[in-house]
């Protein structure tokens, strides 16, 4: 449980991540903010600091051909999965907005929408990329986020799915998720591999409920320099040798 954490929740709760990053935002002095956390980053960001200063790397990607190579592959992804150009896309989760702004570049037509329980990520993210939207404030599975549906949904490295191995946890947020998709959208969950207290351990039992297959890809230093199928195919070794070299990429349906 984080230091400043007082409720009883799970540090990677909506509540307690906002409860969080409110007492990094009452920090007086902003040479003592902890660039560990992401809130320490994303305070960092707003204070005037450099990416690479602020550590964002840690928390975002950023890096132009990694964000390329990110995007290139859930545009593929989707094209193998979607049945038309999205309308709407959200991006769940989004931090600094990098990856939402790759999604736009992407489907330039499309209207994106950047979710984050950050208000300094949200403010950061706003004036970088002004082509999309922004919204600041905790995503609960319990609500209704808009009255209209996404066609595409991207949570990237999202709490809870890779934070916990609840699969009550993943079946409330799966549910939510879905619920948010529209008639024939679809939303991509992607985490390491290498990270096994996330959906990685749930998804045998999630599949039984849901629509959702795994599809496994290489990490984008690799993926970049690769169609998709041999992406996937490098995949398959990568994922003995070395799991933090392959991304499991979660394509759910309603």
């Amino acid at each position: 449980m984080n230091e400043h954490q007082t409720s009883n929740l799970p540090w990677w709760s909506p509540d307690a991540l906002t409860e969080q990053e409110q007492h990094i935002r009452a920090g007086t002095n902003p040479t003592t903010v902890d660039l560990r956390s992401d809130f320490g980053s994303y305070r960092a960001l707003v204070n005037g600091n450099d990416p690479s200063v602020a550590k964002l790397g840690h928390h975002n990607a950023f890096e132009r051909l990694v964000v390329q190579a990110l995007c290139r592959d859930y545009r593929n992804i989707y094209r193998k999965n979607g049945t038309h150009s999205p309308r709407l896309i959200a991006d769940f989760g989004c931090g600094t907005g990098f990856t939402t702004a790759g999604l736009k570049t992407n489907w330039p037509n499309a209207k994106v929408e950047g979710f984050d329980v950050s208000r300094d990520a949200v403010a950061h993210a706003s004036k970088l990329w002004p082509g999309c939207r922004f919204v600041a404030g905790a995503i609960r599975p319990d609500t209704q986020l808009t009255m209209t549906r996404y066609d595409l949904i991207v949570c990237q490295e999202f709490y809870p799915f890779t934070r916990t191995a609840s699969v009550d946890e993943h079946e409330k947020w799966l549910t939510f998720v879905a619920t948010n998709l529209s008639e024939d959208g679809i939303a991509m969950i992607a985490v390491t591999a290498a990270n096994y207290e996330s959906i990685n351990a749930t998804f045998g039992e999630l599949r039984q409920k849901f629509n959702v297959r795994c599809i496994r890809i290489a990490v984008p230093k690799l993926s970049r320099l690769l169609p998709l199928w041999l992406s996937r195919a490098a995949s398959i070794p990568l994922r003995v040798i070395r799991p933090s070299g392959v991304r499991n990429v979660y394509v759910l349906r309603r």
